[in-house]
């Protein structure tokens, strides 16, 4: 199958507009994350970058990237865009602490998309459909627990044409809601 450059094109314009409309309307909302990723049939780990940009109430859009170094027997990277629907929306604290004996409840969300992948030292295989650049859609769940400005998260994902499951582990940042400690000073005349 070949996918012309006018479709890339396409996507990157429709990603953009989608970023930019949502960070006109939710600009404080954006978080920035990094991942730790273990893909479980391969044994093979990895590190992550991700966006978590929400559109509009209870769906979030997903920008990341992926990267699995050389000592894997599989040499990789990818890059794709999920669409996450928060299920149970737990209990996120803006000042990060619990009221009394409040029950620490995590956000649930499902999660889709595609994902580029770049199959760096690539061998032909007994598997007939991968190749050296792949398109993969993957399925998945997640939670998250913390406050607005420091989340931890964790996903098991599925990738429906390889069929193999991976898990990801990582710390997601939202810099909108970081207080800062410099104090505003009037100038002196």
């Amino acid at each position: 199958m070949i996918i012309s450059s006018k479709f890339y094109y396409k996507l990157s314009v429709l990603c953009f507009l989608l970023c930019f409309r949502t960070s006109l309307f939710s600009q404080d909302k954006i978080a920035l994350g990094v991942s730790g990723m273990y893909n479980f049939p391969l044994n093979s780990v990895g590190v992550g970058l991700r966006a978590q940009i929400p559109v509009i109430p209870r769906v979030q859009l997903v920008p990341q990237f992926k990267y699995a170094p050389p000592f894997n027997t599989i040499h990789e990277l990818f890059a794709g865009l999920n669409i996450n629907y928060i299920v149970f929306k737990g209990n996120v604290r803006r000042n990060g602490f619990k009221k009394g004996m409040e029950v620490e409840k995590p956000t649930i969300y499902l999660t889709g998309g595609v994902e580029y992948n770049r199959w760096i030292n690539y061998i032909e295989t007994k598997q007939s459909n991968s190749k050296q650049n792949n398109f993969l859609p993957e399925v998945g769940i997640g939670t998250s627990v913390g406050n607005y400005s420091v989340r931890l998260f964790g996903e098991i994902k599925y990738n429906i044409r390889w069929q193999e499951s991976y898990g990801e582990i990582g710390l997601l940042i939202c810099p909108a809601y970081i207080k800062s400690k410099r104090k505003a000073s009037c100038p002196i005349y």
